[in-house]
């Protein structure tokens, strides 16, 4: 007969450990907060194997000889024992069903998430892509008042060049006249 075909209850534990209720689950807690995992039924109660009285048995010892902690004697357990009977947990079919719901809630959550996300990023890109013809606009129409301006300003310097110019002439004009008339008298 093979090892793990019997399956004990938690009172048939207890009993053979000849410890309460409250201290043999105290015990598959502390085993379990370290990874320890023990076979439920669909009920989620634990079932005990060999394998997992042995483990009980040398984590009662431990505890009784040495008077060490719970989560140091759960360590010193694993390392001995592994992490159960079944390195992989046996579960039940509503603990199947209930992870796999769970499963599909985080994925449409996620999914969820993504599609907002990339709405809010189609809406940046939109309201950027509309800045960006805001700004190209802008920046055309200041291209074109500061070509008019110089255009403006050059056609200014021009006139004034040739008024001084004008000017210039005239002067030297009237004094050439005046100095030739001081040699004529």
């Amino acid at each position: 007969m093979d090892k793990y075909d019997k399956a004990y209850t938690p009172k048939e534990i207890n009993a053979i450990l000849e410890v309460s209720e409250s201290t043999g689950r105290k015990w598959c807690l502390s085993l379990e907060k370290k990874g320890y995992m023990f076979i439920r039924n669909d009920r989620n109660q634990r079932l005990f194997t060999e394998h997992d009285l042995d483990a009980l048995q040398k984590f009662q010892a431990l505890l009784k000889e040495t008077n060490m902690p719970l989560d140091n004697a759960s360590d010193i357990i694993i390392s001995m024992f592994g992490k159960g009977a079944f390195e992989e947990r046996t579960v039940s079919v509503r603990e199947k069903i209930e992870d796999e719901r769970r499963s599909l809630e985080r994925s449409d959550e996620t999914i969820e998430k993504l599609i907002n996300h990339i709405q809010k990023q189609e809406e940046y890109m939109k309201r950027q892509e509309l800045f960006n013809q805001n700004l190209l606009q802008r920046l055309d129409e200041q291209e074109k008042y500061i070509l008019s301006r110089l255009e403006d300003r050059d056609q200014a310097l021009t006139t004034s060049l040739r008024e001084l110019h004008q000017t210039q002439k005239a002067i030297a004009a009237s004094q050439e006249k005046k100095w030739w008339e001081f040699w004529k008298s």
